[in-house]
């Protein structure tokens, strides 16, 4: 049996006064963060809104690399959101991970590739995985280590970059650790040298500070 036409006049129709404004934000928001998967990116912004968490926006839209051969699906801007939503946490279980991945619209493949470069038993060790995906970006150390003082600095875009210099030399080792061609040796030195350099700026390393240690190391 065919459902009947039902009229409503406006009298009937209750609109919430505060919808407008998030449905404003919510179309401002998707077109910033340009989501794959609109729906899906869609239950990730209105669960993280109810529950109070950072939302999986990115603060501008971010331009296609012309040089990138193909599309690896972490950018820069999702891995800052990342970040955002995880960093706090320490250490994440790997289902929350999967889910704030999976909402995001990234690669599942990638994830696990990712997973696969530490031994993570006992949760993730989130700034071990942030290291982990710099890397993914960078491809080269130097490069993975200019994406991490991007992602991470307060300093306003186009700046210095600056991030604490413990927080670099942890991503730094880490990442140096995964590749035998770097020996503890040189890692050390880099990391003294590099200290020193910062120690009249409050210890902050800049990406203008790493490169020039990198070619005077």
């Amino acid at each position: 049996m065919p459902v009947p036409d039902v009229m409503f006049c406006a009298q009937q129709i209750h609109v919430p006064p505060e919808l407008p404004d998030i449905m404003k934000q919510f179309t401002k928001a998707a077109i910033r963060t340009q989501p794959r998967d609109v729906l899906q990116w869609s239950y990730g912004y209105f669960y993280a809104m109810a529950n109070g968490e950072p939302l999986p926006v990115k603060e501008r839209v971010e331009m296609p690399v012309a040089t990138q051969k193909n599309d690896t699906g972490l950018t820069q801007g999702l891995l800052k959101i990342l970040h955002k939503q995880l960093s706090e946490k320490g250490t994440v279980g790997l289902p929350e991970l999967q889910k704030k991945w999976k909402n995001l619209c990234l690669p599942m493949e990638q994830l696990r590739n990712l997973l696969q470069l530490d031994n993570f038993v006992d949760g993730v060790e989130w700034m071990k995985f942030f290291s982990l995906a710099c890397s993914a970006l960078g491809g080269s150390l130097h490069s993975s280590m200019k994406h991490a003082c991007e992602i991470l600095t307060n300093d306003p875009e186009g700046g210095a970059a600056r991030i604490p210099y413990d927080t670099f030399a942890f991503i730094y080792s880490y990442l140096a650790s995964l590749d035998e061609e770097i020996a503890g040796e040189a890692l050390e030195s880099f990391l003294n040298a590099l200290k020193e350099q910062v120690a009249h700026k409050e210890y902050m390393v800049g990406i203008a500070d790493f490169s020039t240690v990198k070619k005077t190391a």
